[in-house]
């Protein structure tokens, strides 16, 4: 049995709206930051016939994976992948590179997870706090490491729960100028639709979800190492055998992963990495950037008049999640079941938000087409929602 072949292919459906492939498709109308709208080409690839994991035929596909992977990363590092959820990974990078110190930059609901994980795991974990809708300060980071020394600092590029993107170039010049920590990344929600130069910018383990930006089904989770983590990893004992870095790393280079993986998902990652390379990963990110800025020209337009607000700073927002806070008397999850009547899914809010946000995925494959359709029908609903609180505010 032969894998799939990578690429892009015409799918059915209603119109291009944006496609870089050209292909005809579907209309989005599921607007999660995660797990996103996956399209047609990708999700049928997931049929294609199951291989052994270590055939030429995977390996083969295997190979492929992880040039694509690079680009992505901007890395000419290995990127390996995991299968399961992102918080695998975040639990490897400090089982296998942190021994007792580390700082976690804590900003919202996934930083907060990761301090617990250090937590969990034993270690003498400090934390940097940011209010919710803030970004991280370098500053802050530079004082911190300038009281203690620390094995890694953990940093959530672009904060899920509250629509905040980090300055990650910044955080982690901060970290060499201070200190000779490891510096790693949840780019969970940011890879592939926000800059992400991990090597450019020194980042030394980034991790990323399938189910988001890079728009393919749930299960992977791709990481790219650094030189210095390697080297630290091959000091640290024990390091587990699932959260083992450097056994990926073995395995990576022998074109494969380390135990059985989610083929269908591996088959849709490969058919989504041809269409990424073919729209381009900077202007991947810029079209990113346009539904971001579309997202507050519309609030400025309408939204602002029905009381609609940003939960996230205006230097701080994403350009993947927009994280809402609905007018006086409009509660928030009601808005979203109003809104999944009406055969359109937003995501409530999460962890200390969850009931007074909700969040606007406009990641993965969605276009301008796709958002403007959204933002009338949520433009409607919210009127139906103030009327009947009791009429418009001002």
């Amino acid at each position: 049995m032969n894998p799939p072949e990578s690429g892009s292919s015409s799918s059915t459906g209603d119109r291009s709206g944006g496609d870089p492939s050209g292909a005809r498709r579907e209309p989005i109308r599921h607007f999660l930051p995660g797990p996103v709208y996956v399209t047609e080409a990708v999700r049928a690839s997931m049929t294609a016939p199951i291989v052994g994991h270590r055939s030429d035929a995977f390996k083969q596909v295997y190979r492929r994976i992880a040039g694509g992977l690079q680009r992505v990363f901007r890395t000419a590092r290995d990127v390996p992948f995991a299968t399961g959820s992102a918080t695998l990974v975040m639990e490897l990078a400090l089982v296998s590179t942190v021994q007792r110190d580390v700082l976690n930059l804590v900003s919202g609901a996934f930083s907060e997870r990761w301090h617990k994980i250090s937590r969990s795991l034993g270690k003498r974990a400090d934390r940097l706090d940011v209010p919710w809708g803030r970004a991280i300060d370098p500053d802050l980071v530079r004082r911190a490491l300038a009281r203690k020394r620390y094995e890694a600092v953990t940093v959530v590029h672009n904060e899920t729960s509250t629509g905040v993107i980090n300055p990650l170039e910044e955080i982690a010049r901060a970290v060499h100028e201070t200190s000779d920590a490891l510096v790693l990344v949840d780019a969970v929600s940011s890879l592939a639709g926000a800059p992400v130069e991990t090597d450019a910018w020194g980042l030394d383990l980034v991790l990323t979800g399938s189910q988001k930006a890079l728009a393919v089904p749930p299960g992977l989770v791709p990481f790219a190492v650094s030189e210095r983590a390697e080297t630290r990893a091959s000091g640290i004992e024990p390091r587990g055998f699932y959260t083992d870095v450097l056994r990926y790393l073995e395995y990576h280079r022998k074109d494969g992963p380390i135990t059985t993986p989610a083929i269908p998902v591996v088959w849709a990652l490969d058919r989504q990495l041809g269409r990424i390379a073919e729209e381009g990963v900077e202007e991947r990110w810029g079209r990113h950037r346009m539904l971001q800025a579309r997202m507050v020209r519309w609030l400025d337009e309408g939204g602002a008049q029905r009381g609609l607000s940003f939960a996230a700073e205006e230097e701080a927002r994403s350009p993947t999640v927009s994280c809402l806070s609905p007018p006086d008397g409009v509660e928030a999850p009601a808005l979203v079941r109003r809104l999944a009547e009406k055969g359109w899914t937003v995501a409530g809010g999460y962890g200390a938000w969850k009931q007074s946000t909700f969040r606007i995925g406009h990641m993965g494959e969605v276009t301008m087409n796709d958002l403007e359709d959204l933002l009338a029908v949520l433009e409607e609903t919210l009127d139906e929602a103030i009327g009947g609180a009791g009429g418009r505010r001002a």
